[in-house]
């Protein structure tokens, strides 16, 4: 695995003749040792022409060969990854960089050869080429920007558009995880990429107001298998559209909630309307002048009660919740039949007929045939 080579080669075919000087022994130790130099290089590249994807014990393994000794044997006979719970699989033309431990080969990671978070595939490099070469059964090539880092980010790229950056804004702690980047620029943006989620810290200042978590996607699902608990000093559920918000068991019909402002001015209007009744029919003989301001006072309060029925403003249609009469119907349970056993028959045994030797017959030529039947047509001449 670990391999040397030689910095210089000494082409010297014969030694110096004549009286020996300090000189001459300092060039010729310096020859010897230059000669016997190397460079010690404890890993090696290697190119990948086989990915093992869920092989019990083999998982994320590899074959290949090595690039600067192909002949070079693969201890253990195939290269495994060296992390166990962090694996980048690498696709066939990429090249890994490859060590050895207790007569195993493992790979540690894929060598940037292209600069590409999508793949970095070169087929052939190692001494072999196959022309059309597949980066494997699935993958395709596809053309994924990298995103924009900035100083002293750490940052896990996929190869489809998604990345997980722990950086920073300010000065203050910041981890982004997102899913399907849409920038064309290289850079995350909440409003455009496919899936986001943004964790913010306040650094030294724990009340600072930037401590906040967004999501944002096009459906968020959040389910919890036994309850599901939302605590804070105010709780804020905003829907843009009528029937946007609804509450309560998904299976049920969906019944409106009550809007408390319209249905308490309904209950004090129905409340004072037959005080209102009776003041009328005394002011109508007390106080004709008053009567007539108040019965139109009565007036709009019935008119307004009648429109609080008859239109339902009372409801309040974006808010729904689920019909507490509603029952989901248990289903009946069903005996199954049980399916008899039928004992197949077991199939009387024949035994198939040889076929006889056919002998073979001697086929006339044709020629000798013809030949026949010329001598025949000259002695009938």
């Amino acid at each position: 695995m670990a391999w040397r080579k030689r910095r210089s080669v000494d082409i010297t075919t014969s030694l110096p003749t004549g009286v020996p000087t300090y000189s001459k022994i300092s060039s010729m130790v310096k020859q010897i040792i230059n000669a016997s130099q190397y460079d010690y290089h404890e890993t090696e590249s290697f190119e990948v022409t086989e990915v093992i994807l869920n092989e019990s014990g083999l998982r994320g393994s590899v074959k290949g060969t090595f690039i600067n000794n192909p002949n070079q044997e693969i201890l253990g006979g195939i290269v495994k990854p060296l992390m166990p719970n962090i694996t980048t699989v690498p696709v066939v033309g990429e090249h890994v960089v490859v060590t050895e431990y207790n007569g195993q080969h493992y790979y540690t990671s894929i060598i940037n050869r292209k600069g590409s978070v999508n793949e970095n595939s070169i087929p052939g490099a190692a001494g072999t080429y196959k022309k059309n070469t597949k980066y494997g059964e699935k993958f395709k090539r596809k053309g994924v920007q990298p995103i924009l880092i900035n100083e002293g980010d750490i940052v896990f790229e996929g190869r489809y558009g998604q990345s997980i950056k722990f950086g920073s804004n300010k000065q203050k702690p910041q981890i982004k995880i997102v899913a399907g980047h849409r920038s064309t620029n290289g850079e995350e943006n909440i409003n455009i990429d496919d899936s986001s989620i943004y964790l913010s810290g306040a650094g030294k200042n724990s009340k600072d107001g930037t401590k906040k978590v967004q999501i944002k996607s096009d459906d968020i699902f959040i389910t919890g298998r036994k309850n599901l608990y939302l605590e804070a000093d105010e709780i804020f559920i905003n829907g843009k559209s009528q029937n946007t918000i609804k509450m309560g068991d998904p299976r049920a019909p969906m019944v409106p909630t009550i809007r408390g402002d319209v249905m308490l001015k309904f209950q004090s209007d129905i409340l004072t309307l037959f005080s209102d009744i009776q003041q009328i029919l005394i002011l109508l003989i007390a106080n004709p002048a008053v009567f007539v301001a108040k019965a139109k006072a009565l007036v709009d309060k019935i008119v307004r009660l009648t429109e609080v029925i008859t239109k339902q403003t009372f409801l309040n249609k974006q808010v729904m919740t689920a019909n507490p009469d509603f029952k989901l119907p248990k289903l009946p349970e069903v005996d199954l039949p049980k399916v008899p056993t039928v004992e197949i028959p077991e199939l009387p045994k024949y035994e198939i007929p040889k076929i006889p030797e056919i002998p073979e017959i001697e086929v006339p030529s044709i020629e000798k045939l013809s030949i026949e039947e010329q001598l025949k047509d000259l002695k009938k001449s």
